[in-house]
């Protein structure tokens, strides 16, 4: 088998059809679909198994209950067996011959990971005047093969940061043998996997091919108002880059660049959470942190650092 192509669904009966074709219709035949019901509540898994009658390849999975973006691409890459693993979600598309491009190169030049560029797709005008600023492509030019913490460094260096997953192709074994997994239960969990993943790949190609095709929509989980929940995300993801610094054996460069992410999360968790209190004021809601939260003190103390004053004009 080639490629696992995992795809968490969840109420998405919009769009769901169009997104399981554009990967049925590969111009690369040995495949799999894995398909995963997260316990929507809508039409959308019924399109899937109709789907599913046409297609062998597609195989399906459910949770017994609602678990979430990444505990369900978890139980999609425990189920996988081909050669390289790509996640798509359940309201975007890929190209017709992505597959097969991507492939192709992760073969000839022996790949940890490829990440490459989009197309966008806008459900309305207030979408694209909000989003407009979203990169299609790399700011950088990127003419070699490079390892994941020189790409880091590069990327803080011209801020072209880019983790959004289904813009990445991996190859199995990488993962498996680095035991990357997705943090269970969190928002922005793209985040903490990118970086994650940069600290151990040593083979990247990065590309400006444009074999993701992303549909940004209302009421998605990139374009609704931030919660207390988006804001813990990014304490946890503040965390995490934080303990990379502590490496004795990191460069100065790269203690340097992870400070400089650290900087720029802090200050868009600062942004998601002016949006989210002011939602919380309007509706006489209280703040309610979640266990974990409570229960560390460094990311408590990074919360109420933003709570006391982490108001900053944006720039």
């Amino acid at each position: 088998m080639k490629v696992s192509v995992i795809i968490p669904v969840y109420n998405v009966e919009k769009y769901v059809k169009e997104c399981v074709e554009s990967v049925m219709n590969q111009t690369l035949k040995d495949i799999e679909i894995i398909c995963i019901h997260d316990a929507g509540t809508d039409g959308s898994w019924d399109i899937v198994k109709k789907l599913q009658k046409e297609d062998d390849r597609i195989i399906l999975l459910e949770n017994e209950e609602n678990k979430g973006l990444a505990t369900t691409r978890n139980v999609g890459m425990d189920k996988a067996v081909g050669k390289y693993i790509y996640f798509l979600d359940s309201d975007d598309m890929i190209r017709k011959d992505a597959l097969e491009i991507l492939c192709k190169r992760a073969d000839e030049e022996n790949l940890d990971v490829q990440i490459f560029g989009a197309d966008f797709i806008y459900e309305n005008k207030n979408l694209e005047l909000k989003f407009k600023t979203n990169p299609r492509i790399f700011k950088g030019t990127y003419e070699d093969v490079i390892d994941g913490k020189s790409l880091f460094v590069k990327w803080m260096d011209i801020w072209d940061w880019m983790p959004s997953q289904p813009r990445f192709f991996y190859k199995r074994q990488f993962l498996t043998d680095n035991n990357l997994r997705y943090k269970n239960q969190m928002l922005h969990e793209d985040e903490i996997f990118t970086f994650d993943v940069l600290q151990v790949a040593q083979r990247i190609r990065v590309t400006q091919d444009e074999l993701f095709i992303r549909r940004f929509r209302e009421s998605s989980i990139m374009t609704g108002t931030p919660t207390i929940k988006n804001v813990e995300g990014c304490i946890k993801i503040i965390d995490r880059a934080i303990s990379a610094v502590s490496n004795e054996e990191a460069s100065e460069d790269y203690n340097k660049a992870v400070k400089f992410y650290v900087y720029k999360i802090f200050k868009d968790a600062t942004k998601k959470y002016r949006l989210a209190k002011k939602k919380l004021d309007e509706n006489n809601a209280k703040i309610i942190l979640s266990e974990d939260i409570k229960n560390n003190e460094s990311r408590l103390a990074i919360f109420h650092l933003i709570e006391s004053f982490g108001l900053w004009e944006e720039v």
